[in-house]
């Protein structure tokens, strides 16, 4: 079975780093990873993948927007990335909308009454994720480890070229499981355009 745990040790193993049994042993190899492991993993979800996805109805807050926007729409806690946001439950047509803050929480605004969204979740268990996309996330751990353990510039920029590289082919076998999903008109999606996370349709 798939762990943090595996994932890590591959990572270790492409730096000439020991073994740890878990990420919080308390051994320098283990801090190091702990310190890494969520960021990295998050960074690498943040693509409509098939294995994180979720479609929820989101009901507008008590608390509107002070102006612009008609409403508010709390997003999910583990929420991690918008795929496509509709205003009816067969998820066709755009709406307009924004990312921003409204009464300390994170939120879309717009002037629909309900939201139907479809979004990626942060997603935790290694045994639900692909098998591309562990490789990719032990290949992108290893790559930013490569300094603090092996104390190796080159070595980074060698695993740096290989978590790109497995980065890209676990998205071409993920995007083989659907079809893609339109982007919604007015999302933060539309102008975002970070290396080796977008995706076109």
């Amino acid at each position: 079975m798939a762990s943090e745990t595996s994932i890590a040790n591959v990572a270790l193993r492409l730096v000439g780093g020991t073994r740890i049994t878990s990420l919080t042993q308390g051994t320098p190899n283990a801090n190091a990873v702990q310190d890494l492991y969520s960021n990295v993993r998050d960074e690498l979800l943040e693509y409509p993948w098939n294995f994180a996805t979720k479609r929820v109805k989101l009901a507008a807050s008590t608390t509107a927007p002070v102006f612009g926007f008609d409403n508010a729409f709390a997003l999910p806690s583990d929420w991690l990335f918008t795929i496509s946001a509709h205003d009816n439950d067969a998820g066709v047509g755009t709406i307009n909308f924004r990312h921003e803050q409204v009464a300390s929480q994170n939120v879309i605004s717009s002037d629909v009454e309900s939201i139907y969204l479809v979004y990626t979740f942060k997603e935790t268990d290694s045994n639900l994720m692909s098998a591309g996309f562990r490789k990719a996330l032990s290949s992108a751990l290893a790559r930013d480890l490569a300094v603090t353990i092996a104390n190796s510039n080159i070595l980074e920029d060698q695993l740096s070229k290989r978590a790109t590289k497995d980065l890209a082919r676990a998205k071409g076998l993920d995007a083989m499981g659907s079809f893609s999903e339109p982007r919604p008109r007015g999302s933060w999606a539309n102008s975002r355009n970070r290396s080796g996370f977008g995706f076109s349709n």
